[in-house]
Formats: structure tokens, sequence, C-alpha cells
């Protein structure tokens, strides 16, 4: 009978020590053997948000492909450990949407050299579920029919796939996965997976693209300029509510020195759900945000004009929580957005029936209201415009039994320094404001335009513009226009500046027929002796239009009957000139504004 005792009693010491060497190298290729195939732990890890403070935790691995570290072609499979699915739907409660992004490296070699000769080079990702696995926690042999994200291999090397999880208000833990899958033509390493916030579309800005989709799957088309929102509505609300926002969509694109000219600046256009949208390329400004509350038809696909600027990125993404009003309070916290959106922006998409409320995204604190009718417009701003504006009126609190009978203004302008003032009069006299007033005192103070000061308030950073949905559309895009250069005259010493420098070089006839205009109007009427009024007011008259249609303007006003008869020699000098000192003063300011942030009369928006 064999002895191992024997045999090893008869080896020599040099053969007993390689006998040794022999023995570390095979069970180090056990251990390596077990780790591949018999290990329950894969070498890709699970990471979090930051702000879940989780650490990262290698995934549960369900077949040897998924132990490995570099997938061969064929199917890998990966399941979330329990700490994981927990960390998982806390994520998704708290924020309402949820992906898991996964990260690829395509491995060159033999095997992608010989497919990428052959055609197409499959790749797969999809969701495992509860229902995937047996009683035991392995996998059934085949999976059913499901969404999955899929790609063609070839020409990609690095990149991200995001998968989003459905949303289910009633059912939200059978609605999340229990893991995933890939399926692989070519070596590939998944060299990273996390739970992410939802995404979908495409961000091809850095070294490794990012590719986001809704439940539904999809193709990657590294070459496609379109995205595909269409199941966006499983993921994202569909309408604000006391609890949720509507989700935002995020565009950027690679810089560029050519901004065009005033009379033809550089454009580009977007079609989303049949609506088309044009906007206009600016300096230090490369990136554009869309809220979806703006889009008559959101959840669609959404095609960008590429024809002379490389679009880097097209992402919908959750809209800001901060925007959430809860049920029974007031709207304090605006959209953050473009003027061109208000104009049409859909009223079954406002958080309130009487208004809704918007900061000019590009000038912070300029806040813009849009009311449901002239009256509700009225309540918040007419005894303010005779405090602020009106002959006879000024630094006044006008009584409700005056003010009953009396017409402010069809859109409204305040600076913040005058909003102090007002409310600041009212705090130290003790004056009753009405319920709508008290309101936009609160809005102010919210968005830091007023902020409390000893015995009452004090200008804070930014300025209040207001239209009304009683105007119609040509005319709203008037005062939008009119009311905007209102808002960056408030909020921009250098504008000012520049304002006055071409008033007191404007031709004084022509100055003064606009001046004494003002008096013939017994719904304008403002104080002239008031310098920054009429500084102010010059201004938007001049550039509330196009610059091809200040001088028509200016003749148009000079031929109204009760100008005419007010101030019939005035009238009569700006017929004859054809208002052309009005537009040769209004091209200085337009040059000024396209020249500083890519505006121009007619036009405070980067939308149309």
């Amino acid at each position: 009978m064999f002895s191992i005792k024997l045999f090893l009693n008869a080896l020599t010491k040099k053969q007993k020590i390689i006998l040794s060497v022999l023995c570390i190298f095979l069970v180090a290729d056990l251990v390596l053997v077990v780790q591949k195939y018999l290990s329950p732990s894969s070498a890709v890890k699970l990471s979090f948000p930051p702000a879940m403070h989780t650490p990262s935790e290698k995934l549960r691995a369900l077949n040897g492909n998924a132990r490995s570290s570099s997938q061969k072609a064929g199917y890998a499979y990966y399941k979330f450990t329990k700490f994981q699915k927990n960390k998982f739907l806390e994520y998704f409660n708290k924020y309402g949407d949820a992906a898991v992004v996964i990260c690829i490296h395509v491995k060159p070699g033999k095997a992608y050299d010989s497919l990428a000769s052959q055609g197409e080079m499959p790749f797969m990702y999809g969701f495992l579920f509860a229902r995937d696995f047996k009683k035991n926690g392995s996998i059934y042999g085949e999976i059913n029919k499901r969404p999955l994200v899929s790609a063609d291999l070839r020409g990609m090397k690095d990149f991200s796939l995001s998968l989003s999880v459905q949303k289910d208000e009633l059912k939200k833990d059978d609605t999340l996965p229990d893991g995933f899958f890939i399926y692989t033509a070519v070596p590939v390493s998944i060299t990273g997976a996390a739970v992410r916030e939802a995404a979908v579309g495409w961000d091809k800005s850095g070294t490794v693209s990012f590719y986001g989709f809704a439940p539904t799957g999809g193709k990657v088309n590294a070459q496609s300029l379109s995205v595909d929102f269409s199941g966006c509505s499983m993921v994202f609300p569909s309408q604000n509510t006391s609890s949720s926002v509507m989700p935002d969509i995020h565009l950027s694109f690679r810089g560029t020195e050519d901004f065009g000219t005033p009379d033809k600046p550089a454009t580009f256009s977007i079609n989303a759900g049949g609506e088309k949208y044009v906007l206009y390329r600016v300096k230090n400004m490369n990136s554009y945000q869309i809220h979806t509350s703006a889009l008559r038809n959101p959840f669609a696909r959404i095609e960008t004009d590429d024809s002379s600027y490389e679009v880097q990125s097209v992402m919908m993404v959750r809209g800001e929580s901060g925007a959430i009003t809860p049920a029974g309070k007031h709207v304090l916290v605006p959209f953050k957005t473009d003027p061109g959106f208000i104009m049409d922006w859909p009223t079954g998409n406002w958080r309130t029936a009487d208004y809704e409320l918007f900061e000019w995204d590009r000038f912070p604190g300029v806040l813009f209201f849009d009311t449901r009718t002239y009256d509700i417009q009225n309540d918040f701003f007419r005894r303010l415009a005779f405090y602020a504006e009106k002959t006879g009126y000024r630094g006044t609190l006008v009584s409700d039994d005056v003010l009953k009978n009396k017409h402010a203004y069809n859109a409204h302008d305040y600076s913040a320094e005058t909003l102090a003032s007002f409310f600041t009069k009212a705090a130290t006299e003790n004056f009753k404001l009405n319920e709508k007033e008290y309101l936009l005192r609160d809005i102010l103070l919210a968005n830091k335009v007023i902020e409390k000061d000893t015995g009452g308030y004090k200008a804070g950073k930014g300025a209040v513009v207001s239209v009304s949905q009683d105007s119609p559309l040509w005319l709203r895009r008037r005062f939008i226009a009119h009311e905007g250069w209102h808002g960056i005259f408030f909020t921009d010493e250098k504008f000012r500046n520049a304002v006055a420098a071409v008033f007191y070089t404007m031709d004084q006839t022509s100055l003064d027929f606009l001046i004494k205009f003002w008096h013939t109007q017994s719904d304008l009427d403002y104080d002239t002796n008031d310098t920054y009024l009429v500084h102010n007011e010059f201004m938007a008259y001049l550039m509330q239009q196009p610059l091809p249609e200040v001088a028509d303007y200016f003749v148009h006003l000079a031929n109204r009957g009760s100008v005419m008869k007010g101030i019939p020699e005035l009238a009569a000098y700006v017929r004859k000139n054809n208002g052309m000192q009005f537009e040769d003063a209004a091209r200085v300011l337009n040059e000024y504004a396209f020249d500083n942030w890519g505006l121009s009369c007619g036009r405070v928006s980067l939308v149309r």
C-alpha cells in the first residue's frame, strides 16, 4: 500500500522544496477557480449617490461570466444584495425616480476584429426581477421577453448605459429590479454600476458617452440627433401637482465664436412633439434648460437641427423639487426659464389657478408674474402702480375706494427699491393691504427681492414684471419685451448708463414728443420729474419692438387723434422725419444688447 510518508521520506531536500512550491501554485489556482465559478461575489461594485452615504458593495454573481473581472461573449447575470435592494428602494422612495447605470469597456482583440469584419456586434442590457429567480435564489435557465437596451459595439470603446425604473405609486417594491444582466458578442468589462437619478437621452460631451433610456428600453445610436421621450411618462410626473413637478430637458452644445449679427443672429432649432422652437446662440452660454411644463407635448420625440452646431447632449431629468407647492400653500418658488417660454406656457400646467411665477434664468432675481386675468393682476399691482409712477399719487398709499374706478396698466414692472419702499410704508402706517398684495410681499421675501429690515423692508436683488392672459398673444409678446427690458434696466447699472448716454444725445424735438406723449394718454401719465423713470420708459419704448418697426411705431403714435390734438407740432415733426430719430437711437441700444446678451430690440428671449 502506497504511503505518503514513505514517499516524502524518499525525496531529496531539493525535491521537497520543488514539491512545496508546486503545491502552493496548485492551491492558488484552486482559489482562483473557486472565486471564478463558486464565489457569490462579482467583480463589479454597485455605488450610490454621495448623499446616500452608502458604501459601495460588490454585486452577487449568478454565473461564471459575472464572477470574472472580464466578461466573455455571452450572458452575465448580476443580483443585488439585500442591503443594496433596501438602499435602492430608499433612494427611489425619496426621489421618485431611479436608474441603474453600468459602465462598459469594449476589449480589443482577435474576437473583436473577427466579428467587426462580419457585421453587427450586438450588446444588450436589461433588468432582472423577482419573477426571474427560483425559490433557492438561482436564476431560471431562460428569462422572459422584456424591454432591453441594445447597442452595436462596432466603433465603441467606453460608454455608459442607464436604464430607468418604472414608477408605480402603489407597489414600489415590486417595481424595482432585483438585478440586471448583459449579453455581449465580444469580450467586454463592466467597470462599474451605480444607482442614480433617472435620465433619458444622451450626452456625448465627455470621453465616455452616456445613453439613458426609459423602462421601455431602446437602441443606442451614436449618430442620432433625436431622442424619443415617449416612455418618460413611465418615469417622471406628467403634470405639476402638490407632490410632484414635471421634468426638465437639458441641451448643451459645443462652444462657438459665431454668434451672428443683430440683423442675422446665429440660431438652431428643435422640434419637440410637433412644436418648433428656435434658440439663439450667445456668448458664454452653451446650455439650455427647458421645463417640460412649457411644452404641449413633452413626452414625445425631440429632434434637433444640427446643421451648424454640434449638439453635445439632450437629456430629460427630474424637475427641481423646490418648485413643488404643497396642497393649500401659495406658489412662492418660481420656475427658472427664458421669457420666450412664458409667452405661450400652457395654463393647464400652472401650479395655481390665478397666476404662475417665473424667474428669468439669465437675470437672477427678475421675477415674471403671469396672471389669469387683468383683475387678478390689478389686485397684485394696481395700488403699487399709483404709488410708484402715477402723477399726483406717487409716494402715497391709495385706498380701495379711490382705486375702484381707476386703471393702472395692462403690464407692470417694479424695482426692488420701489417694492421695499411700498411695503415699508404700508407697515409703518399700518395700512391694510389686500390678500394678493400680502402674497406679493411673501413671494418677494421668499426670493430675496426684498428683505426684512428694522421697521420695514430693504431692497434685495432683482425686480418684478407682470403680464396677463387677458392680453392677446401679439400684445403679450410686446409686453414681455417692454417689461423685460425694464427688468434688465433695474438690475444692470452698465445698461442704465448706456441708456442715459443715448437719452442725452437724442434729437431733442423727438424726445419732447415722447415725453409729452405720455401726458396726452390718461392711462400712462408718468411722472416726468423722475429722471430714473423717464430714462427707463424712454428705453422700453425704443426697444419693445424689432428695430425695423421702431420708426413706424412712433409715426403711428404721432397719427393718433389724441396726440395730434394735444401736441400737433411735435406730432407733425415726427411724421415729417418718419420717426427715424427714434430708430437711430434704438440702433445704438440694439447693438449694446446684442453684444452683451445676444438680445435685440423686440426680443428679450433666447427662445422663439
